[in-house]
């Protein structure tokens, strides 16, 4: 089982990483390690260990380890209660799962309280693979999330089938971050996982409004406006 990193993490994150840390260029498969990294969070300082190994702590949380072998670099993430380890390989580096597991972590009630210290408004968007509408909005976000120019959190059905939401990740080359769980209490008692897909908007420290269902680009935008205020 493969997962396919998109090809703008592929370019632009490696020579950015190197660049601030020189010593990841004797990683074995760079391009390809740095990318994997970059989609499951943002690294803060990269260091030598004295096995050998590179590491850093995730800005959101989380840490990762970064093997090197004659041939090849093995990728250790622990985050937010997702277990990865990846392997790549030369000459084609192309990545190889080794393993993937969830346990009872997640996104908790600690981390929705610093989302909402850190940020002003946003969006919690809520997904499950087993549902094919949450899939396809997913699909289709990635297409204008950034033209929102509001912060999107992107969280998993916490009963979700990591296997089968890797797949669905996969399949449409989608970023490894969207595994991670939503675990919290909060979030739940507000109506989370009534049903998924599901849209929870916050502003000024409260959540505001849960919307249910699927939106789309425009219904998403003029929900925005409605619930939060012009961006």
């Amino acid at each position: 089982m493969k997962i396919i990193i998109a090809l703008s993490f592929l370019i632009s994150m490696p020579i950015f990483a190197q660049k601030k840390a020189p010593f990841l260029n004797k990683l074995r498969c760079t391009n390809s390690v740095l990318g994997a990294v970059s989609s499951l969070g943002e690294p803060k300082e990269w260091k030598k260990n004295l096995d050998a190994s590179v590491s850093s702590d995730f800005e959101g949380g989380g840490s990762v380890t970064i093997d090197v072998e004659k041939s090849k670099s093995t990728l250790t993430s622990n985050q937010n209660g997702l277990l990865l380890k990846l392997e790549f390989s030369e000459p084609d580096c192309k990545m190889k799962v080794l393993k993937i597991s969830s346990s009872s972590g997640g996104f908790l009630d600690r981390d929705l309280d610093q989302l909402l210290k850190k940020e002003k408004r946003g969006v919690i968007y809520l997904w499950s693979p087993h549902m094919s509408l949450s899939v396809y909005e997913l699909v289709e976000m990635k297409k204008y999330l950034s033209s929102l120019k509001i912060p999107v959190t992107i969280l998993l059905d916490l009963n979700a089938d990591i296997d089968f939401a890797n797949k669905s990740l996969q399949k449409y080359d989608l970023p490894l971050e969207y595994l991670k769980r939503m675990n919290s209490r909060k979030l739940e008692n507000f109506g989370a996982t009534i049903h998924y897909p599901s849209t929870i908007f916050y502003k000024d420290g409260e959540l505001v409004k849960r919307v249910p269902g699927f939106n789309g680009k425009k219904s998403l935008q003029d929900l925005i406006k409605k619930y939060l205020g012009e961006i």
